[in-house]
């Protein structure tokens, strides 16, 4: 005899104990192991889509939507309507074909929702642009307040918005789960000198960024600043780095100043890769540059997202600088605020949230 699903329960009930959480996320990835290995993948796993009996036994259901690994692509096409957008992979949203990655995603999401009584992302769906929708899918995931840390790094590595980084297969998540295995540090391995200043933004500065209502928002620790006068070796000798980057020229406050430097709309490639065309200023453009700084060393497989929040480019991209080389008579209030990591910059990008900016709005101050 069933009670519904979890999806119900959660509306009478509201948020599981993180206990049962743990107990119930251990059985449906173990559940989901077994399809896996025998090459099923489910593709719609949220809280409508498990089971509850009369015992409190979960069941995995609804394999509508189920697909062979390595069938051919046109026999598994499924639109991004035909899914849970609040629980799919980001991936799926660019057609990426289905994997086990974006099955551990889900699951990771609807463990997610049952430990918090809210989704990890807030995906705006159908979207109204490009970007609002790719910011909400590389958002980052704020830990969950007072749970397990283990739980913590189990879920949110889950829930990773780049598959490659993430928990490899429904077995893992369950040892993690079950405390079989050592949980992978949070986030992703990177340089050993980044890695501990890391690991303290994702677990306590994140939150208070994403609740701010930018996931980099705000000033954090002022940190070693930023590269400019060159760097001085073990030897004692300073290196021949330039002193102001390419493009970019002194100025007062934080970083550096661009001259009408404006672009098209952003690409984002899985967080790693953004780009975006140069714009005439004064014509059709997106984005506008208000600062920039040398991209800081150690920062080569780290995430834009990532990126954002070291405090040498936060204390460049912040708010305040925005307003500081904002030109007389002109106002930014309310703008949004990208970075995009070059090869070896990170340019400060600013926009308003409707509307196409009315030509350059900056300054050199």
């Amino acid at each position: 005899m069933h009670r519904g699903s979890l999806a119900d329960v959660l509306e009478r009930q509201g948020a599981l104990a993180y206990a049962r959480v743990v107990e119930i996320g251990a059985r449906l990835a173990d559940a989901l192991a077994h399809a896996h290995a025998v090459g099923i993948l489910h593709r719609d796993i949220k809280p409508a889509n498990i089971l509850v009996n009369a015992f409190g036994a979960v069941k995995l259901a609804d394999f509508g939507l189920a697909s062979v690994l390595d069938a051919h692509a046109d026999s598994v096409t499924v639109t991004v309507g035909a899914l849970s957008p609040h629980y799919a992979a980001p991936e799926v949203f660019a057609h990426a074909a289905p994997s086990r990655a974006g099955d551990v995603y889900s699951l990771g999401a609807t463990l997610y929702t049952l430990a918090t009584g809210r989704r990890p992302r807030q995906i705006p769906w159908p979207a109204d642009s490009l970007d609002g929708l790719v910011s909400a899918l590389r958002a980052p995931v704020p830990p969950i307040e007072g749970a397990p840390p283990a739980l913590n790094a189990a879920l949110l590595n889950a829930l990773d918005a780049d598959a490659d980084r993430r928990t490899p297969g429904a077995e893992q998540l369950r040892d993690e789960l079950e405390g079989l295995r050592a949980v992978r540090p949070l986030p992703p391995v990177v340089a050993p000198a980044r890695r501990r200043w890391l690991l303290v933004v994702a677990v306590v500065a994140v939150p208070v960024l994403v609740a701010a209502g930018f996931f980099w928002r705000g000033l954090l620790d002022p940190g070693q600043g930023t590269q400019g006068a060159g760097q001085t070796s073990q030897t004692g000798q300073t290196s021949a780095a330039p002193r102001v980057p390419k493009g970019m020229v002194e100025c007062a406050g934080e970083g550096f100043c661009l001259v009408d430097k404006c672009f098209g709309g952003l690409v984002n490639l899985a967080d790693v890769d953004i780009k975006a065309a140069p714009a005439d200023c004064s014509g059709e453009h997106a984005w506008q540059a208000y600062a920039g700084t040398f991209r800081p060393e150690g920062s080569e497989d780290l995430t834009a997202t990532a990126i954002a929040v070291l405090p040498e480019v936060a204390r460049v991209c912040s708010a305040e600088v925005m307003a500081a080389r904002t030109a007389p008579g002109r106002s930014t209030a309310g703008w949004k605020r990208e970075v995009m990591p070059t090869d070896e910059t990170v340019l400060c990008l600013a926009a308003p949230e409707s509307g196409e900016p009315d030509g350059s709005v900056f300054t050199n101050r």
